[in-house]
């Protein structure tokens, strides 16, 4: 997994001197797609972790290091070459930079491992709505100001990617497709919004630890503290409270489906568990969470666990 990722890295030009592969591999990329992909097939796993590759570093790029450098306008136009990507019927459509290189990469064999057309349509759906809130967050920063407790959470839902895109990769790397009126039924829906809300609040509070140090960044921990007038360190215990319940409500949703009967909704439930395990687990071990100095997004190097 890890050798795999980081051979892609450097053909796409995420690495380029032997110091940047040493801070890769301390990133253990590789070990996030092992730990939230427990059950699939290898080549689920690594288009995983390659996935996360260039969701974390094109974050790094151009949803923060550009708009806090005065150049938002680099993000408004990453977004309409992702979307023109993600949206278009050439197997190898001409793009004017790696990042856009790596997205086509990327999509092509995730259209290739498809059991059906629909899964390739969710993934482009659910993309387009992230980076929809991308653009919102970065509107957001730009005039210094922050979402109320409401509008963050929704905006966190779609920024944290889950249901239409890392839950398709589920369906992929576990052979469990989930056919559209299963996809959408209601209590499926409310599983998966269970765990994506755990694993975008333990996502906040394990992240905090440097985006906190960041002049206007909006985090749960700093919206919690605006909205009920408290500390930092008491919206922190707010925020471990949430994720603590969304964990019990996805217990409590997910126990059903998986004795339902259907073994394809069985092995992606298990999927929707091992992400929220499995990003726990990478969260507290990787060096992307780990800053001893952290620095404004202006301000920050392009390192790996920058």
């Amino acid at each position: 997994m890890t050798e795999q990722t980081v051979t892609w890295m450097r053909r796409f030009g995420y690495i380029t001197t032997p110091a940047e592969e040493v801070m890769a591999r301390e990133a253990r990329f590789g070990e996030l797609g092992a730990l939230t992909y427990p059950h699939g097939a290898l080549e689920g796993s690594v288009l995983a972790a390659q996935l996360m590759v260039w969701l974390f570093l094109q974050d790094d790029r151009f949803s923060e290091r550009a708009p806090a450098q005065g150049r938002i306008e680099e993000l408004a136009e990453h977004i309409l070459w992702s979307q023109r990507v993600l949206h278009s019927h050439r197997e190898n459509p001409a793009v004017p930079e790696p990042y856009l290189e790596a997205l086509v990469d990327l999509r092509g064999r995730l259209a290739r491992m498809a059991a059906d057309p629909e899964q390739v349509e969710r993934f482009a759906d659910g993309f387009n709505r992230y980076l929809g809130a991308v653009a919102a967050e970065a509107i957001y920063r730009a005039k210094g100001i922050a979402p109320d407790l409401g509008q963050y959470l929704r905006l966190r839902e779609s920024t944290i990617l889950m249901r239409g895109m890392c839950f398709v990769i589920t369906e992929l790397a576990d052979d469990c497709y989930l056919p559209g009126p299963v996809w959408a039924r209601p209590d499926v829906r409310l599983c998966e919004q269970a765990a994506a809300r755990a694993i975008a609040y333990t996502h906040d509070i394990l992240s905090g630890i440097r985006e906190l140090y960041w002049p206007g960044h909006i985090n749960l921990i700093t919206v919690l503290a605006g909205h009920y007038r408290c500390s930092l360190a008491q919206a922190l215990d707010r925020a471990v409270g949430m994720c603590e319940a969304q964990m019990k409500r996805f217990d409590r949703l997910s126990k059903p489906l998986a004795a339902e009967g259907d073994a394809a909704l069985a092995r992606y439930v298990r999927g929707l568990g091992a992400w929220i395990r499995g990003n726990l687990d990478w969260s507290m071990s990787c060096g992307r969470y780990h800053v001893a100095a952290p620095q404004p997004p202006g301000e920050l190097p392009s390192l790996f666990g920058g």
